[in-house]
């Protein structure tokens, strides 16, 4: 035991004295480092990389940004301002200016308009391009677009009406009344070289410049104002100028007054455009106003119609030309054999669509509801009709049916006939025969296109079957035979695409009428 103890001590100490001197050389730790640079040196590229790209995203995303704001406001020019050739106006670098601020980085901005040859003029190439000089410095921005020559004639620049009230039913449109109402259609300044053949003179006389003023309703009615024999031009007899003290134009329009009745009661879309000397239309200027004249007409051609059941009467109308009918009242009075005259009128229906021109009176034979009849007890009807308007207290004159309708209806008359035929000495006779030929009466309306294109038609009764379906080409008036009484909607669709037309009849109402004209 005590010659082992030494060694012990001994072998400790030396397995200490070993771990207290472990650790790094200088050259472990130069080449850790080198290492280290080495891999450094491959990722800090990869990073500025990605800085800068990000950095080109933010550029080129707010670069594009102001290309294209600049596209939508060259977009809204008129066809004739799209230019940077100075002979022909203000281009668009003095219009926008060649320099644009994002975020508080500087960009520039230029342009370039080319003239199409091969559209004979009518087409411009325009492009808008978005530099930088920040960096990091890379390719522009450029969009490029093509824009169709849109307005030839003069724009407007303001259209009015007077005088005008405020609409009592508290829309912000203004309302129109009375006999007369003048329509003021201010053209742009830009324009009016092309009213005036010497703008510093405009004395010196204006070119044959026209103007035209319609009414659109929402159902696809129109009413177009001036002489129908002129085409409705609104001349250059109706043009008006101010000058200022030096004789130079300060303002020119359009002013044409008319008779504010021509126009039925209702919601209109006035319409004004321009033309110049070689029939060019410029914009469109719109405008919606409300008409009001006075209480509802009264409704035309009242016809009652009684069914085989004997129970019930249809009853067909047409409607008066205002827009601003609120319903229909519809009355019924019955005859009294024992006091020999009429009962009072009683209400049938207060509230009938404002737009119907029809209405069945459905009664009862087995228990004795009017409208009944037999043929022991021939009951007569009559009914009136009236419209009542939107403006309160605007209640219209009745139409009151021209004849009583009775039921039930007559007999169908018969014919009967009786053969005879003569052989040798024998006579044979025979037996009576009843012919009952019952044929339903068919109507017939029109349609007229006016417009300048083809129109695709169908026309549906009340059960959406169609009835008619076919083309009618521009200029032509088509008349549809073979309907039946009742209810029918027209949908007009224009070929090749556009505003669809629609338009409700009555038949026999509207027998041999135009239901529908398509301008």
């Amino acid at each position: 035991m005590l010659e082992r103890a030494p060694r012990l001590r001994s072998g400790a100490a030396i397995h200490l004295k070993r771990k207290r001197s472990r650790g790094f050389t200088l050259v472990e730790v130069l080449i850790a480092s080198l290492l280290l640079m080495l891999a450094m040196a491959g990722i800090v590229p990869f990073f500025i990389g990605g800085l800068n790209q990000a950095s080109i995203v933010r550029y080129k995303s707010l670069a594009t940004n102001i290309a294209r704001e600049r596209m939508e406001q060259i977009r809204q020019l008129d066809y004739r301002e799209i230019t940077e050739d100075p002979n022909e106006g203000v281009t668009l670098s003095e219009r926008f200016g060649t320099t644009a601020e994002q975020r508080g980085i500087q960009f520039t901005v230029s342009y370039a308009v080319e003239s199409s040859s091969y559209e004979a003029g009518l087409l411009k190439k325009v492009t808008v391009t978005v530099s930088w000089t920040a960096p990091p410095k890379v390719s522009p921005v450029s969009i490029t677009t093509m824009i169709h020559q849109q307005f030839l004639g003069p724009r407007g620049a303001s259209l009015e009406l007077s005088p005008t009230q405020s609409d009592p039913l508290g829309t912000p449109f203004p309302l129109i009344s009375g006999s007369n109402t003048t329509i003021r259609y201010h053209l742009a300044q830009a324009d009016w070289n092309l009213v005036f053949k010497d703008v510093n003179n405009p004395g010196a006389g204006a070119r044959d410049v026209f103007a035209r003023f319609i009414f659109f309703s929402d159902d696809g009615d129109a009413v177009s104002l001036g002489d129908p024999a002129k085409e409705n031009r609104i001349g250059t007899n109706y043009l008006k100028y101010t000058t200022d003290g030096s004789g130079l134009l300060t303002d020119v329009w359009f002013e044409y007054d008319f008779d504010t009745q021509l126009v039925p009661d209702g919601y209109w879309e006035l319409r004004a455009l321009a033309y110049n000397q070689y029939e060019q239309p410029g914009n469109v200027w719109r405008l919606r106003v409300r008409v009001e004249n006075g209480a509802p007409a009264a409704p035309t051609d009242l016809t009652a119609v009684p069914l085989a059941d004997n129970e019930t009467i249809v009853l067909y109308w047409l409607g008066g030309p205002e827009r601003d009918r609120a319903r229909y009242v519809l009355e019924r009075s019955v005859w009294d054999p024992e006091a020999g005259q009429w009962g009072s009128w009683e209400t049938l229906n207060e509230n009938i669509d404002p737009k119907a021109v029809t209405y069945s009176d459905q009664g009862s034979i087995v228990a004795e509801i009017h409208p009944w009849g037999s043929e022991e007890v021939s009951n007569q009807y009559l009914y009136r009709i009236y419209a009542v308007d939107i403006s309160p207290g605007n209640v219209g004159e009745a139409a009151e049916l021209a004849e009583p309708v009775v039921l039930p209806p007559l007999t169908t008359t018969t014919t009967e006939t009786t053969t005879t035929t003569t052989v040798s000495t024998t006579t044979t006779t025979a037996p009576s025969t009843t012919t009952t030929t019952t044929t339903l009466a068919t109507y017939s309306v029109k349609i007229t296109n006016s417009a300048k294109k083809h129109y695709r038609v169908e026309i549906r009764d009340a059960s959406n079957m169609v009835v008619f379906s076919g083309t009618i080409k521009k200029g032509e008036t088509t008349t549809v035979t073979g309907l039946s009484a009742g209810q029918y909607q027209i949908v007009a669709t224009p070929v090749g695409g556009g505003t669809t037309a629609n338009a409700s009849f009555s038949l026999p109402a509207q027998a041999g009428q135009v239901v529908l004209t398509l301008l």
